[in-house]
């Protein structure tokens, strides 16, 4: 099985060096890292906003999907992470925007804290994309 780096992100913002991938395709799965209020490129927008990070999580696994050849169609299981239990009343509404009436599988998890202070939803994404044959 042939694994796709789908997009790699530079450390920009704590000052060490390094990168990390932020997708893979691996066969007909996908693998996500857990996207937050940062653009693809590393940018904070919305600090301290739960719904505004939860559009900018699903704006880059959709663009991240699209990479690995997908939609959010092909996304099975999400796991959201909000740094607040008071947060989920503003992420979930976002999450059913964005899928529809096709939600994934779904576990939601209460954390201490994120990469960065103004950070307060994460959300890693898995999908299976259909082969040539529409198998999956």
């Amino acid at each position: 099985m042939k694994k796709q780096l789908l997009r790699q992100q530079y450390d920009r913002w704590n000052g060490t060096a390094g990168a990390w991938a932020q997708g893979y395709r691996a066969g007909n799965l996908v693998f996500l890292q857990g996207q937050t209020g940062l653009t693809l490129d590393g940018d904070t927008v919305f600090p301290g906003d739960p719904a505004g990070q939860a559009r900018q999580a699903l704006d880059n696994i959709r663009t991240l999907m699209e990479l690995a050849g997908g939609s959010l169609a092909d996304v099975v299981k999400i796991v959201v992470y909000v740094t607040d239990r008071a947060h989920r009343q503003f992420v979930y509404p976002i999450i059913d925007e964005y899928f529809g009436d096709q939600k994934p599988c779904s576990t939601g998890l209460i954390v201490s804290g994120l990469a960065l202070p103004e950070l307060v939803v994460e959300i890693d994404a898995y999908g299976v994309i259909d082969d040539e044959d529409g198998d999956r």
